[in-house]
């Protein structure tokens, strides 16, 4: 890539993946008042040093985390940094931030590879192995398994993509929804201490093929998030980022009418602009709608003496 990009991530706690990528910005978060003249400085650092950036933030961080953030880049007076709000827990956000990052020396732009963070989120297998569905939000959840939350040898297996489901841990293997991946992965779980991580290992790893489980501590949001902390998140994570960065990037960009970030399509991830007319034309509008404000005010003028 042309262009220096950093990655941010809000509410994220990991930096890479695998040895030799990019590395992340990791801001677990959330960042407090006390906190901004810290968050202005991870976030200006990299763009008075001529690099563009991407912050992603977590949707389940205090409203006032994403208000700081556009703070900083009004004070900043910079149309190099994109924010990316995603919905995705935990765990599949600080993946989603690091797999961003690795990828940046493959993208032909930082607005290019801004515009595909939702395809490179798409490519997640997202899971928990739980033991409580209460209070759980997302996907819907029945009265039976409500009730069977209760019971205190209850456990479920929840799956939010590529296919929602919320089903009994004691279902057979084969009613889940699980299938090996058409492209390689390696399986990250990140287990609170109560979690069921032979079941993981005996079911769901044979489920989508044989693949690789990677443990790492859990997650500073997981139990918010999930409801529970009798938790497991697990996220499927592509081994070869040259085969992703084939998947998710776009392969031809062009500038944007407005800013001329190159980007694949409008809306331009930096600057907004999602309008088809040109710079020039858009200036030519501007003018005249001042000059026609300043019309209109001489008019009243004139009527007034």
């Amino acid at each position: 890539m042309s262009d220096a990009v950093t990655v941010i991530g809000l509410g994220c706690e990991l930096d890479r993946l695998f040895a030799g990528q990019p590395p992340a910005v990791p801001i677990p978060g959330p960042p407090g008042r006390e906190d901004m003249r810290d968050l202005f400085d991870a976030i200006g650092g990299p763009i008075r040093g001529g690099s563009s950036e991407i912050v992603v933030v977590g949707d389940w961080l205090p409203p006032e985390t994403l208000e700081r953030v556009r703070t900083i880049r009004s004070l900043l007076q910079t149309d190099r940094v994109a924010i990316h709000i995603t919905d995705l827990p935990p765990l599949a956000a600080s993946v989603l931030a690091a797999l961003t990052a690795a990828l940046s020396p493959f993208a032909v732009s930082a607005g290019a590879l801004a515009g595909a963070i939702d395809q490179i989120a798409d490519e997640l297998l997202v899971l928990a192995w739980t033991g409580s569905v209460a209070g759980l939000r997302h996907p819907a959840v029945s009265l039976m398994h409500h009730a069977r939350s209760a019971l205190p040898w209850s456990s479920f297996a929840v799956g939010l993509q590529p296919e929602s489901f919320v089903q009994p841990t004691s279902v057979d293997a084969e009613q889940l929804p699980l299938a090996p991946p058409e492209d390689p992965i390696e399986l990250l779980v990140a287990p609170e201490e109560d979690a069921d991580l032979d079941w993981i290992v005996d079911v769901v790893a044979p489920a989508l093929g044989g693949v690789g489980i990677r443990q790492i501590p859990p997650t500073l949001h997981g139990a918010e998030w999930w409801g529970t902390t009798r938790l497991a998140e697990m996220v499927g994570v592509p081994t070869s980022i040259e085969a992703l960065a084939a998947v998710v990037l776009p392969r031809s960009v062009s500038p944007c009418l407005w800013c001329g970030e190159p980007i694949a399509a409008p809306p331009c991830p930096f600057c907004g602009d999602a309008a088809s007319e040109s710079s020039a034309a858009r200036m030519q509008r501007s003018q005249a709608l001042v000059t026609g404000t300043l019309a209109s005010a001489a008019k009243e003028d004139d009527g007034g003496d």
